[in-house]
């Protein structure tokens, strides 16, 4: 009986998810990669650049404690144990309703497809983003030079913002890793001894003038500057330029867009929101696609929260729902798995965490075993990532 094929676009959080639910056991060992794939029901080809970034960690490089070596994982030898052929190269277009992939060096035709593409950052959406800000969500080589930049700082005034796209009524973009950008800055001139002659600013036309809560509480207690309900007209070099033509001074921008679909993706006739993400139902389907499955950023919801996020634990329940769905296609079932919208993640401070979370089903961080605001829950973050990473590496 002939093997399913089975294409995978992309290689981070959401390929990688769907495949350690797509495959069982999720681990394995060295040179077991041609047994488990001669064993295997599917033929998988992943098409991606083979390497992985734990994009969660980059604010850290504020502080020293990761550079871009701790963060990063060639995952070729991953896929080999899982018996998944790696091909190195970058998806331009989807045709034949999703049974042909097309890329730079060829066609992939295939049987079921999965999209874990990642997102497009807006950068038009403010003019002047790509050329005078920087932004961890760009990589950790954006993020090292943004550290050069401040490293020969001895005073100045720093802003740190986000914009989120929410045209598609959920949260698509990376408000929670800048909050925890402001406070990492705070705590590593502070080490410094040169807090007192710098401004931080924290800026989202996202967030209503005035709003409190648990996260404002410690950004203003750490003399952060609140700018809520700012939104410049445009980056410019030395500031940034307000509507009415006032100029703000800045000797630094940390700035992260919305996201939405890679062009790419949004050119190739799939179904795609007003928002650009690719239309997805409740059980991860292109709508009206056939064996056709999408998760994480380059995703929509249906019906989702006005809360819910695009974040990696996000495209592990995607995931996960997605994979069960795809093999039941497969058989000639009907996909019955839908996923739970939830929001955790653990805000590190460096000298203070706390754990954000909202679920849609109101159940509680790992049974509630931690505390939701803690130092010590920057130990427990360290150690997601820890695991995390030395499972990709070495099973």
């Amino acid at each position: 009986m002939a093997k399913q094929r089975i294409t995978l676009i992309g290689n981070g959080f959401a390929s990688l998810f769907f495949l350690q639910y797509l495959l069982a056991p999720p681990v394995s060992l060295p040179g077991l990669g041609g047994l488990r794939r001669w064993l295997s029901r599917y033929d998988i080809t992943l098409i991606g650049n083979g390497r992985f970034v734990y994009f969660p960690s980059i604010p850290e490089f504020i502080t020293g404690k990761k550079r871009t070596r701790d963060i990063t994982v060639d995952i070729r030898p991953w896929l080999r144990r899982r018996g998944v052929r790696f091909v190195e190269d970058r998806a331009t277009g989807i045709a034949d309703g999703g049974r042909t992939v097309i890329t730079e060096k060829g066609r992939f035709e295939n049987d079921a497809l999965f999209i874990g593409a990642g997102p497009e950052f807006m950068l038009d959406d403010i003019p002047g983003t790509a050329e005078h800000t920087y932004s961890p969500c760009s990589g950790p080589e954006a993020m090292e030079t943004f550290m050069q930049r401040l490293d020969v700082l001895e005073k100045g005034v720093i802003y740190v913002g986000f914009k989120l796209n929410k045209q598609d009524g959920f949260v698509a973009g990376r408000g929670g890793q800048m909050y925890e950008c402001a406070t990492l800055l705070d705590y590593a001139l502070k080490r410094r001894g040169v807090r007192d002659r710098f401004e931080i600013h924290l800026f989202s036309p996202n967030i209503e003038p005035g709003e409190t809560g648990m996260i404002t509480d410690v950004l203003r207690e750490r003399n952060i500057v609140l700018d809520y309900g700012y939104e410049p007209a445009a980056f410019e070099a030395g500031g940034m330029r307000d509507a009415d033509g006032r100029f703000r001074q800045a000797d630094l921008v940390l700035f992260t867009p919305g996201i939405r679909a890679p062009a790419w993706l949004r050119e190739s006739g799939l179904p795609v929101s007003p928002g650009g993400h690719v239309s997805v139902d409740r059980y991860g389907r292109v709508v009206g696609l056939d064996k056709v499955y999408v998760a994480g950023d380059c995703a929509n919801h249906e019906e989702p929260p006005p809360w819910v996020p695009h974040q990696a634990h996000m495209a592990q329940l995607r995931s996960q729902a997605a994979a069960k769905n795809l093999k039941q296609d497969l058989r000639g079932q009907a996909p019955s798995h839908t996923y739970r919208f939830e929001l955790s993640c653990i805000l590190n401070m460096e000298n203070d965490a706390l754990w954000l979370h909202v679920a849609s089903d109101e159940r509680p961080p790992f049974f509630n075993l931690f505390p939701r605001h803690s130092r010590k829950l920057v130990k427990v973050k360290d150690a997601f990532e820890k695991l995390y990473l030395n499972y990709l590496r070495y099973l």
